[in-house]
Parts: structure tokens; C-alpha cells; sequence
């Protein structure tokens, strides 16, 4: 990532121009699925920003990991922790050379973030058994030629339908959904094969 995209998003997190404190419907509605929960619990947030995605998992008892390229959203996410009473662990990374150890974690969130490159890294950085909870743009492809209703205008920034599931073929597809509203969104929770 280049160092005027980081410092674009330090601005925003200085500004307080970020998500709110809630995490995302999806994750929450983890706990109220009959979701095959992995054994273990520690959970990676993937470009976890302000944190209202990694504090909610603490919340709930997860042994959480969030990273970001943005040393601004880490301290917010840092202050969100302490004023709700958790502990998180976060670290600043690039994420375009982002690599994480093997069969660490039982769940890897990706809440509006696409970098095709981290695909074989989250699926090796699962535990077999663990869950993978994805949640990006996806290409409208009734919109006209030409139009994303998506996430901007940078195709690299949007997945193609079916992405997701070609991507993590080997695993078990557990919810596959896309909405169309204003925005394309492609929600995804997939399970690592067991040993």
C-alpha cells in the first residue's frame, strides 16, 4: 500500500470519519446461527480499522487479533477496547505483504476489504475446522455497462460473482448471499475441512 493511501486513511481516522461503534449485522448474527463454531478462539480481523468488528468478538470472548494499515485506526480501535473493558492485539501491517502463521486462527473476518493476493494466506492462517466470515462488494451485473453500484470505481476493489466460493473451493460454504441497494454486497461464511 502506498504512503499516500495510508495517509489518506490516518485523515480519515484523525477526523473521525469511520465506522460507527456497532459492529456489522453479519457478525453479529454469528452467534445466532447454528454455526458450527470452531473449538478454539482466536479470531483475526483483517483492516479491522476503528475496531467495532474486533471489540464486539472480545466481547464475546474471543482471543482477538486485528490488523490495519492505518496506525490512526488502530488507536481508535485501542481507546474502543479500553472504554469497553477488552483486550485486543493489534498490529500495523501492509497488507499487500501481509503474511500470518499457519493454522493459527478459528475464525478470519474480512469486513470491506478485497485483496485477491490474501486468499491463500487466510486459508493456510486457518485452523482445519476453523471459519472464514467475508463481507465485500460484488459486481452488479444488471447495472448498466460501465457502472459499479459498488465499491467505487476500481475493479480490483470488486469481486465478481462467485468469487469467493471458486476462490475457497476445498472449503464448506455454510451462508452465500449477495443484496443488491445502493451497493452490491456479497456476504460469505465458509468452514475449513477438518483433518
Amino acid at each position: 500500500m502506498s504512503n499516500a493511501e495510508r495517509h489518506k486513511w490516518d485523515e480519515r481516522y484523525r477526523a473521525g470519519d469511520h465506522a460507527s461503534e456497532t459492529p456489522d449485522p453479519l457478525l453479529q448474527r454469528l452467534l445466532d446461527r447454528s454455526l458450527p463454531l470452531p473449538q478454539g478462539r482466536a479470531a483475526l480481523d483483517v483492516a479491522c480499522g476503528a475496531g467495532r468488528n474486533s471489540v464486539w468478538l472480545a466481547e464475546q470472548g474471543w482471543d482477538v487479533f486485528g490488523c490495519d494499515v492505518s496506525l490512526e485506526g488502530l488507536r481508535v480501535a485501542a481507546q474502543l477496547a479500553r472504554t469497553r473493558g477488552v483486550t485486543l492485539k493489534l498490529f500495523c501491517a501492509d497488507l499487500d505483504t501481509l503474511s500470518l502463521p499457519r493454522e493459527r486462527f478459528d475464525l478470519i473476518v474480512v469486513f470491506f476489504y478485497l485483496q485477491r493476493s490474501l486468499f491463500e494466506v487466510f486459508q493456510s492462517a486457518l485452523r482445519p475446522g476453523g471459519l472464514l466470515i467475508y463481507r465485500t462488494y460484488v459486481a452488479d451485473l444488471a447495472a448498466p455497462e460501465g457502472v459499479l453500484l459498488a465499491g467505487g470505481d476500481n475493479p480490483a476493489h470488486v469481486l465478481q460473482p462467485g468469487e469467493l466460493a471458486a476462490a475457497f473451493a476445498g472449503f464448506r460454504i455454510l451462508h452465500e448471499n449477495k443484496k443488491v441497494g445502493s451497493r452490491a454486497i456479497a456476504d460469505f461464511i465458509a468452514q475449513k475441512a477438518r483433518a
